[in-house]
């Protein structure tokens, strides 16, 4: 597969996994997942984020995370790392994006 083919698969899974959790969120069927899952998901997410964003992709905006949703997401990556709101602060203040 080539990088190109790739990168349309991923995004198209994206697409189809947004769909599913919004669907999800609705009738209850989140609730039900392992919380690993979520976890994972988080992982892969960050992943993905932290490539785009040295590549210069925009932030997420208000309409794509509430504020408690990037709150609860801060603050779960920080204390992986077992890191404060100082340390964020250093690292927000290099932030380009």
């Amino acid at each position: 597969m080539s990088p190109s083919e790739r990168a349309t698969r991923i995004a198209t899974l994206v697409d189809e996994l947004g769909t599913e959790v919004d669907a999800g969120l609705g009738d209850g069927a989140i609730a039900a997942l392992d919380p690993d899952v979520a976890r994972h998901l988080f992982a892969v997410a960050g992943r993905l984020y932290a490539v785009a964003a040295e590549e210069g992709a925009h932030p997420p905006t208000g309409t794509d995370l509430t504020p408690t949703e990037s709150v609860v997401l801060a603050t779960a990556a920080l204390r992986a790392h077992d890191l404060n709101p100082f340390d964020l602060a250093l690292w927000f203040s290099r932030s380009t994006s």
